[in-house]
């Protein structure tokens, strides 16, 4: 099984202003899980958390011992810690949520001022391998006592560099509320930003953007890390150097996004993006009922479906479902050179190919990530693949789940549709019509011309060990969805309710595990949102190249 890299992200409170910023950390997590990395999330309290537990220390005593101030102060890391990983688990991303004492994590020194000295590393390497996320407090860890204890102020910067450094990082990222390091307050006059600093350069700054504390540890191993904002794409690296100086970084504009659709995925979308507003800006949504009213305020509302397509917008996000309707909007939104997003599986297994082509001589991009796996980056890592072998179909297998514990199909499908997981006509999940869809928009990933599919899901699968899954195969000698028994040692094998994962294969014979939830508004959601923050990602991308050129003609 190959490893994928390995990224250390850590988020402290300039980014975690309150709970509701939680969901914006969870797609930066959900951006590095797509491009293929394992991640260790380390998280600080909620902004205004740490003061506020101290003030409560105060207001027990004014003599409180270091060990039991550093117990009160921890609390705001733990609770943030655990925010966060309900946040993923809502999203359908699969993470571990880790306690300085179930990995080990031990440090020396004052008990409001330790440093840390050792971790489980393979314990946590396991659960990366696993879960593929893994979230981790931090600012605290274990003393010798085994009582916790603090790093400082701005701890969790130097919790983060440690973990890197301890399991072998690729690379570690402190994610900020500034794109980088800056030599001064980035809100004065003539401050600039480092496109790379040396330890040295960084510790004569304030210390309000890294901890200094952290910069010392780094330089003492020759260590480099990287600092930038939540989806940056140019950020700080700090390193032995040399320094190298440029000017701040242009505020991208919110680009502005058409809804096709504003279901119950289109619904999760427009409340993602609502909470985005210098990110995104909805322009219309193209509903059936306009008077019906809506989750999300503010919205304009139009039936006109094809007219809304053709306005113009940055993105166009295709959430009406069905295949020549939609079709219709897709080409017109390309047309006019809007971008395009869909989750529909349907209209790629039918005109995908068409439609890329299409796109392309335009000049444009359709994204389709959330079309196969929910949350599971299927698509993504399905490219230049060899075969695909997964259980893709949340809504079979959760009705599958509750039919092996004894449930009637009458009760397991209304179970599914109490919980947003199946359509009130379901025969398409469970005859394998839509398993041989995504059977097409896999093949279309992998650069294989339309497969033959091969379905055979009428019946159950013949008696015997093991768990009944709804199996997707592709390959380039063609495709199948199948019931099959899948046993215990099987990838498959432990898939609660709705959740998908797949078997990835490549030509040099490694292969790549991906899971996440397959069904439902929030996975579904989250995915469709990937591809709009990738889309903004490669126009930042573009803008940040054309300063450096700039800047560089006129040094």
């Amino acid at each position: 099984m190959r490893r994928d890299p390995l990224i250390v992200l850590k988020f402290g409170g300039s980014v975690l202003a309150n709970a509701a910023s939680l969901p914006r950390v969870v797609h930066e997590i959900y951006r590095w899980r797509r491009e293929g990395w394992r991640v260790a999330a380390v998280v600080s309290a909620l902004a205004g958390r740490t003061d506020a537990l101290g003030e409560a220390c105060r207001g027990i005593s004014s003599r409180l011992g270091g060990a039991a101030e550093a117990g009160v102060r921890g609390l705001g890391e733990l609770e943030c810690a655990a925010l966060l990983g309900a946040h993923l688990d809502r999203a359908g991303v699969p993470a571990w949520t880790a306690h300085p004492a179930t990995i080990g994590l031990r440090a020396v020194g004052d008990a409001l001022d330790a440093t840390p000295a050792a971790v489980d590393a393979p314990a946590l390497l396991r659960a990366l391998d696993r879960e593929g996320v893994v979230v981790v407090p931090g600012y605290i860890a274990l003393g010798g006592d085994d009582r916790l204890v603090t790093l400082g102020r701005g701890g969790s910067d130097l919790t983060a560099l440690f973990l890197a450094s301890a399991l072998g990082a690729t690379r570690c990222r402190l994610v900020k509320d500034v794109d980088g390091l800056y030599d001064r307050d980035p809100a004065l006059p003539g401050a600039r930003r480092y496109g790379a600093a040396s330890h040295a350069d960084a510790l004569a700054t304030d210390g309000t953007i890294v901890q200094h504390k952290a910069v010392r540890w780094a330089r003492a191993r020759g260590m480099a890390f990287e600092i930038g904002d939540l989806q940056c794409v140019r950020p700080t690296t700090v390193w032995p150097g040399p320094s190298r100086l440029e000017a701040p970084s242009r505020p991208a504009r919110a680009l502005t996004v058409a809804l096709v659709g504003l279901g119950t995925v289109g619904g999760g979308v427009a409340a993602h993006l609502a909470a985005m507003p210098g990110v995104f800006e909805i322009v219309g949504a193209a509903v059936r009922d306009a008077g019906r009213r809506r989750e999300v305020d503010g919205i304009p509302l139009t039936t006109d479906a094809p007219g809304l397509a053709a306005s113009g917008a940055d993105i166009v996000v295709e959430a009406m479902g069905g295949v020549e309707a939609a079709q219709a909007a897709v080409r017109a939104a390309l047309e006019v050179g809007s971008d395009v997003v869909t989750a529909n599986k349907a209209l790629l297994a039918a005109h995908g190919r068409d439609l890329l082509r299409h796109a392309r001589l335009l000049g444009r991009r359709l994204l389709s990530s959330a079309s196969v796996g929910g949350s599971a980056p299927v698509v993504e890592r399905a490219a230049g693949a060899i075969s695909v072998r997964g259980v893709l179909n949340g809504t079979a297998n959760s009705v599958l789940e509750r039919l092996a514990a004894g449930e009637s199909l009458e009760a397991a499908l209304d179970a599914a549709r109490a919980l947003g997981l199946a359509e009130a006509d379901a025969s398409r999940d469970l005859d394998g019509r839509d398993g041989a869809d995504k059977a097409q928009v896999l093949a279309l990933a992998m650069g294989l011309p339309a497969v033959p599919v091969d379905r055979r899901c009428a019946s159950p699968a013949a008696r015997g060990e093991g768990r009944v899954r709804q199996v997707v195969r592709v390959a380039a000698e063609g495709g199948s969805v199948a019931l099959e028994r899948v046993g215990p040692g099987d990838a498959l094998f432990d898939l609660a309710d709705e959740r998908n994962c797949a078997v990835v294969e490549r030509d040099d014979g490694s292969r790549v595990v991906v899971r996440g939830r397959g069904a439902g508004r929030w996975p579904t959601a989250e995915s469709v949102l990937g591809d709009l923050l990738e889309l903004r990602r490669e126009r930042a991308a573009l803008a940040g190249g054309a300063q450096v050129a700039r800047e560089a003609a006129h040094a």
